[in-house]
């Protein structure tokens, strides 16, 4: 059927859900072992300021300490605000559910951020390219790069992750031919790393089609109607979303269920995005954030899926189809929503 008569047509929409101590920073340090012209100052204390990462009792930050990897998973989870209720055990006979890191533990095992395994080694130093994979997985960083270091060859197990790092300007290596996979990775260097990468995320986010944050934005207000937490914008989800809505208009459908990818929980599933709930609402023909969202909140299931408190964060993706009347272009429209 011609896209363009079928949107001139019909407006559609159709929906599917399934189940599956910190100190502030300023101008002035406030820690006794950082100087106010120290490399990752700022870093640090942003970090600090936010609850990610915490200084000492007696005042200092020690930035040149090791960071273990239980560390490590408290820090990330708190960098991606991640959800510690209800993870199942991920079996480690060196990690107990009483141990402060557990709940975050638990809760990146789950996510894939962390590997299974019979050990965790929560009190072994971070390295270098631990903390790649770590950082690729938790903040979906994606991107290539033709830089090659030494010690990285292409059969190295980090490759991928390392390669990522660079190409997104987290890191430009320890020199400029070596990335010293192996190496322990200090506070500085973590609060430094991880501030980069949320940093990669903001930026992602900022680039976005507007008519996505607007989309986005509509929905968190409809839902502080009903007195619902906001939903977080995730990156990963997006791309889901924005490849659904390309996928209908490039093999000239509209439905849940894609010739090339399945349901959304195929889907999801194919691009590594971890749910444990999850929803999808497509629309087509809608020329704006505010006539599609109009047309869903009248829809009950739709308005369900925007609606419906377990779900923390959302994807959408936007893509135009066609044009009506004085040149007016109209689109597919995908929300994707998860809780994980």
């Amino acid at each position: 059927m011609n896209m363009i008569k079928r949107v001139a047509a019909i407006i559609v929409t159709l929906s599917l859900c399934f189940t599956l101590f910190v100190m502030n920073g300023s101008a002035q340090s406030k820690f006794k072992d950082i100087p106010n012209n120290y490399w990752a100052k700022k870093e640090i204390e942003e970090l600090v300021s936010k609850g990610i990462i915490n200084g000492y009792p007696d005042g200092t930050f020690k930035p040149n300490q090791y960071v273990t990897r239980a560390q490590a998973a408290v820090i990330v989870g708190k960098a991606m605000q991640i959800n510690t209720k209800y993870r199942p055990n991920p079996g480690f006979i060196d990690v107990k559910s009483k141990d402060a890191a557990y709940p975050y533990i638990a809760a990146l095992v789950e996510r894939g951020i962390f590997s299974k395994g019979k050990k965790f080694n929560p009190n072994n130093s971070l390295t270098r390219e631990q903390l790649a994979k770590i950082l690729v997985e938790a903040f979906a960083l994606q991107g290539t790069t033709k830089t090659e270091f030494k010690d990285v060859p292409k059969n190295h197990w980090a490759y991928k992750y390392i390669n990522t790092l660079v190409a997104t300007g987290i890191t430009t290596g320890k020199t400029s031919d070596k990335f010293d996979p192996t190496g322990k990775v200090t506070r500085a260097q973590m609060a430094v790393f991880v501030k980069r990468a949320l940093d990669y995320q903001e930026k992602q986010i900022a680039n976005l089609n507007p008519f996505v944050k607007e989309v986005v934005s509509l929905v968190n207000k409809e839902r502080a109607k009903e007195k619902r937490p906001p939903l977080k914008l995730a990156l990963d989800v997006t791309r889901v979303a924005q490849l659904k809505a390309e996928d209908m208009r490039d093999n000239d459908y509209f439905a849940h269920v894609s010739p090339k990818y399945g349901d959304p929980r195929d889907m999801l599933s194919k691009f590594n995005v971890y749910y444990q709930y999850a929803g999808e609402n497509i629309a087509g023909g809608q020329r704006t954030p505010e006539e599609v969202m109009t047309d869903w909140m009248n829809s009950p299931g739709h308005r369900s899926n925007i609606l419906d408190p377990v779900y923390t964060e959302i994807g959408v993706g936007v893509v135009e189809i066609g044009s009506i009347g004085e040149g007016q272009s109209v689109y597919y429209w995908v929300q994707m929503f998860v809780a994980r």
